[in-house]
């Protein structure tokens, strides 16, 4: 009976994450039926509020399981900016996160979609960050000279290493838009 109990929640959560990442499943987004100027513009506007929201949360320590302004994770960072922006939940792991995106190459990574790390001995998925564009992104590190809610690039340490891909919550937005997020996201530290 167990098994067959856990068998089924599996399977529910996997239908559950198993829809395009967030496509018109949170207040604001665009209906069906919207332009691809108004779907630019709302996803453009909700990678914004993600974005701002993880701000908020700079130099908050880092806590294994942490989900709060006491402490996070680098997925409770992911899970507490959407909750918070768009009042969304997340998969709560970096793995299940992984799992959850659409997965695109780093070259098509636009501000406000997830980058992923393999940054221990076991080869799976341990690490979540919000990319910012311009190879820059937030995150909440474990470990280095600086911890918690703090501001990266790809190029330092050990991050193009252990880089595993790229992964996208929203449906992709126009050329015309990415610029704006960029220019929008430029003053950022």
């Amino acid at each position: 009976m167990r098994l067959y109990f856990s068998a089924c929640l599996f399977f529910l959560t996997s239908l559950i994450f198993a829809v395009e990442p967030l496509e018109g499943k949170f207040t604001n987004a665009p209906g069906a039926s919207a332009s691809q100027e108004e779907k630019d513009l709302a996803y453009s506007e909700a990678r914004n509020k993600v974005i701002n929201a993880a701000i908020k949360y700079e130099n908050t320590p880092y806590r294994y399981g942490g989900i709060s302004s006491s402490g996070l994770d680098c997925s409770g960072l992911i899970y507490v900016s959407f909750k918070d922006a768009l009042g969304v939940s997340l998969p709560r792991s970096a793995s299940s996160l992984y799992s959850w995106v659409e997965k695109i190459p780093f070259e098509k990574a636009q501000p406000g979609d997830l980058l992923f790390f393999k940054t221990n001995s076991t080869g799976k998925i341990s690490h979540v960050v919000l990319y910012l564009g311009n190879r820059r992104f937030i995150h909440a590190a474990s470990f280095g000279k600086r911890t918690g809610v703090i501001y990266t690039t790809l190029d330092e340490g050990s991050w193009l290493r252990t880089y595993a891909g790229a992964g996208r919550a929203f449906p992709e937005i126009s050329s015309d838009y990415q610029q704006q997020i960029t220019t929008n996201n430029a003053i950022i530290k």
